[in-house]
């Protein structure tokens, strides 16, 4: 669990440096997928880290395939300072947290959430509705969009 916080950790401090769309959406990706295994072994289930993988990646994609329609002759460059101050802070990084056992992840009676009261019968009108709404939103894009001029659509 403390590797999976350290790159994460590490890739946070790797986007702010980036200016690159593409490279930027990839970390977004990696970063997502890194959450989703945390949440899955801390919530000891990974149905919920199912769902925000699919959510983030279908995102990410439409992001990505946007950016590299406006960005597609951009020139990838790889500063070597970045590369170095990379290389020198994960040691670091990774010599803090073998001090830090996280005992807390352990102990921590909050891991074992419950995810059924998003389900309850207290909250299920409200789930309803935001269910009934989002694919009333998908149905409604997808009736504006027209197939032939989409708005990712290059005319030539």
């Amino acid at each position: 669990m403390s590797m999976l916080m350290t790159m994460n950790m590490m890739l946070s401090f790797l986007f702010i440096f980036i200016q690159h769309p593409l490279s930027m959406s990839i970390i977004i990706i990696i970063q997502t997928i890194i959450i989703a295994m945390m949440t899955g072994m801390m919530l000891g289930s990974f149905w919920f880290s199912y769902i925000i993988m699919i959510i983030m990646s279908s995102g990410m994609l439409v992001l990505f395939i946007y950016m590299a329609s406006i960005a597609s002759n951009e020139k990838f460059n790889m500063s070597i300072k970045m590369m170095i101050m990379m290389v020198l802070s994960m040691p670091l990084m990774l010599f803090i947290n073998k001090f830090e056992e996280n005992i807390y992840w352990l102990n921590n009676n909050y891991m074992n959430l419950n995810l059924n009261k998003l389900f309850s019968s207290t909250s299920m009108f409200i789930t309803l509705m935001l269910v009934i709404y989002l694919l009333y939103t998908m149905i409604t894009v997808s009736k504006i969009v027209n197939i032939n001029n989409g708005p990712l659509r290059i005319n030539k």
